[in-house]
């Protein structure tokens, strides 16, 4: 027997009474000799033990054993989360405040690379790029999303949807100016909600782009370019990678507009379970994770959000 992806994710994230719950009525018609039947989510396989509410973060696939600390002491402060919330949160650095300790990003080359508020790129990190070409909008991304980008607005336009770039790559001084630009105008927690600080830009991967409009009061997300967008992206390889939902995870506001490239399976597995990418990578086995920070987490900690139900993740 076999839970589909998305909802064996709800089912590990679940406050315990309710994952309980679910567990024990899907296991109801297992036979004795396949007790030790294996579920997966992704390329993780969890046993029925690991996905119940008892389960210690040792058990988890996806647990890497320098942060033991941090998940005890997250379990410590938080007793109402599960072993798996705890571990993904602790995974993808939430512990700690966000721009706490980040590191430098070791291979920017990476399709696959993760820039956020703890992965920043070096200030004089320069992507090879390509133009986008003309009628596909302006500026540069490197040549796998600048294909990617061309063959899905030429795919768009066969069904009568216009997409342009309005922003592409951008430097690390070009993210400096912006961001200064803004703290000009409004107090930094406000602007760290809508506005990445230099070097924690993935537009300075030059696998991301805005398409159309970069401005929620253009709102984009009522458009029928949005909704092919968010239909069609994975199968060019691209994500929406700020959802709506997702801002205590990515740190940003919702941004319809902001896309990134990622390679056509990442982004299939993350557009059709909800994930984004600090998600998608937490929960990736142990010897599949990017390298991380193991600073232990500070003692001044916001109150953290309560498991919601009816997300995936807490």
């Amino acid at each position: 027997m076999h839970i589909p992806a998305p909802r064996l994710l709800s089912l590990l994230l679940l406050p315990p009474l309710a994952a309980g719950m679910l567990a024990a009525g899907a296991l109801t018609t297992r036979a004795a000799d396949q007790e030790q039947e294996r579920f997966t989510i992704s390329s993780i396989s969890l046993t029925p033990a690991q996905a119940s509410s008892d389960a210690s973060p040792e058990s988890l696939p996806f647990a890497r054993p320098d942060r033991m600390e941090r998940y005890q002491a997250w379990a410590e402060a938080n007793p109402d989360w599960t072993a798996a919330q705890t571990v993904l949160w602790v995974n993808m650095d939430r512990d700690r405040p966000f721009y706490t300790d980040p590191d430098t990003v070791e291979q920017p080359d990476s399709l696959t690379v993760l820039v956020n508020k703890y992965h920043l790129l070096s200030a004089d990190y320069v992507p090879e790029l390509e133009s986008v070409g003309a009628g596909y909008g302006s500026g540069s991304l490197r040549p796998q999303a600048a294909d990617a980008f061309r063959a899905m607005a030429d795919a768009a336009r066969a069904d009568g949807i216009s997409l342009r770039s309005v922003s592409a790559y951008r430097s690390y001084d070009r993210q400096e100016s912006i961001y200064r630009r803004y703290l000009s105008q409004d107090s930094q927690s406000s602007v760290d909600t809508y506005s990445a600080r230099p070097g924690s830009s993935e537009h300075q991967t030059g696998l991301a782009l805005d398409i159309n409009v970069a401005s929620l009061k253009a709102h984009f997300e009522d458009t029928p370019a949005y909704a092919w967008l968010v239909e069609h992206c994975a199968e060019f390889g691209f994500v929406l990678r700020y959802p709506q939902g997702k801002e205590s995870i990515t740190g940003y506001q919702f941004e319809p507009w902001h896309y990134r490239y990622v390679g056509r399976e990442i982004a299939q597995v993350c557009m059709d379970q909800n994930l984004t990418l600090e998600e998608y990578f937490a929960l990736q086995p142990t010897q599949s994770e990017p390298d991380q920070k193991t600073a232990a987490p500070t003692a001044e900690q916001p109150a953290p959000p309560k498991p919601d139900p009816d997300l995936p993740l807490i």
